[in-house]
């Protein structure tokens, strides 16, 4: 929460020749990225910063929507003062834009499509490691979220294969991007394959790729996740539905680091780092028979347990500011009903359906917590092709124009074929489990 702020009091010429015991102590405040491009980007100082894009600034953004030299902060008295210098889009305090003002304890400023969060030092925590409230693209502040960064910041450097345990909705695929990025691998491909949205007469193939004429309808080659990201990163979604006539050419790769395509008789090397992830219990599919143990083992090398989002609602706040600024709506305040309901809600469809809340929140339109609506408050925010999305970086553009085009497909065919899930994912040629996440992510409602 946003401490109180204060118009600058002017100084007169006595006080500003002598220092306060305040300014004798130094000032020291820390700067936190909450939100935007360079987001749990941390910085400390007891000297004057200035912020901007530019090239050699204290504290560089790379957000194209700040300016160059946008603002600057110096110690002044009991708190630090900032003073944007002429910026082009402007800096906001809750909504309000800002030429100046002077921070005593703690306040959050919307710079572009970034949210800072500049606060003052305590004396006894100047020896304290700054909180982190992020890694990569993963959000949270709360003991359970820093806890999980330790573990992914002290596997991310090596290539062991790393197992995410999470409910769905918690962000695995976020997760496993960010453990890519922050590894030496960050420049080789990161490919994703989603072992329960793949038919299963065509997982073998895309795992492990064919070669033209291996199977009838095999008219071109295909090289496989793994060839395709040799050098880089696979990360296997859903791995709990692996069949398990398929296991053990998996553990082969995991052992051999080598891949045979269909069609093919001598095995290819290959150089990758695995990614798996599961809201199954494996440890039970083991025992019931149905995953194998010996695979299991190889995965589980490092286990990253992903905290459900009712376990850590301090991190609801902060989740919520970075999908409202991710959007392009930084200067948007939330109805106060739904602040309020936010924190009470058990989120069984967990941080994806937080997105999906703040979305509808954004559009708009009425908003269900435990089958009570809530009006939203939002303009439209569905991105039509004529939109203007150059303000957000390609990849959150190119997700919402997808996001927006899957919406419409799976809810144009649920109208269709009467709600029924199976007949959906017939009609459009998907798995079946695949469907099931399309209309949990998007809050929509079917049967089988």
């Amino acid at each position: 929460m946003s401490g109180p702020t204060k118009p600058l009091a002017p100084l007169s010429r006595s006080a500003a020749l002598r220092p306060s015991p305040a300014e004798d102590a130094r000032i020291r405040f820390e700067i936190t990225v909450v939100s935007g491009p360079d987001a749990g980007k941390t910085f400390r100082s007891e000297d004057r910063v200035v912020v901007g894009k530019e090239e050699g600034v204290t504290f560089q953004l790379s957000d194209e929507a700040v300016s160059r030299r946008h603002l600057e902060i110096e110690p002044r008295g009991d708190g630090v003062r900032v003073i944007d210098r002429g910026s082009t889009n402007g800096t906001y305090l809750a909504g309000a834009r800002i030429q100046q003002l002077t921070i005593h304890e703690e306040a959050e400023l919307t710079l572009g499509t970034t949210v800072l969060r500049i606060s003052i030092v305590p004396a006894d925590a100047e020896n304290l490691p700054p909180l982190r409230t992020s890694f990569g693209r993963v959000i949270g502040r709360g003991p359970a979220m820093q806890q999980l960064f330790g573990v992914l910041e002290r596997a991310a450097p090596t290539d062991s294969t790393v197992l995410l345990l999470g409910e769905t909705g918690t962000g695995k695929e976020v997760i496993a991007e960010s453990i890519h990025q922050a590894s030496p691998r960050r420049n080789k491909p990161f490919v994703v394959v989603d072992c329960g949205a793949v038919a299963a007469n065509l997982i073998e193939s895309e795992l492990f790729g064919h070669t033209r004429g291996a199977f009838s309808g095999a008219v071109t080659e295909r090289k496989g996740a793994f060839l395709e990201a040799d050098g880089g990163t696979v990360f296997l979604d859903e791995i709990g539905e692996l069949p398990l006539d398929l296991q053990p050419r998996l553990l082969r790769v995991l052992e051999s680091g080598t891949v045979k395509r269909l069609g093919e008789d001598k095995p290819r090397k290959v150089d990758v780092r695995i990614v798996a992830a599961t809201h199954r219990d494996l440890e039970q599919r083991v025992r019931d028979g149905t995953f194998r143990q010996d695979l299991y083992f190889r995965l589980a090398v490092v286990i990253a347990r992903i905290p459900p989002l009712r376990e850590r609602p301090e991190d609801i706040p902060l989740l919520v500011r970075h999908f409202v600024a991710q959007m392009g709506r930084g200067d948007f305040e939330l109805p106060p009903e739904l602040r309020k309901r936010l924190s009470a809600h058990t989120w069984p469809g967990n941080v994806r359906e937080l997105r999906n809340v703040i979305e509808r929140a954004l559009a708009g339109s009425d908003v269900e917590l435990g089958n009570s609506p809530i009006a939203g408050g939002g303009r439209s925010h569905v991105p039509a092709p004529g939109d203007d999305l150059t303000g957000l970086p390609f990849k959150d553009a190119k997700e919402r124009l997808v996001d927006a085009f899957t919406r419409e497909y799976i809810v144009s065919l649920l109208d269709r074929c009467g709600g029924n899930i199976t007949e959906v994912a017939r009609t459009a040629g998907l798995a079946r489990n695949y469907v099931h996440k399309l209309v949990n992510k998007f809050g929509l409602r079917g049967h089988d």
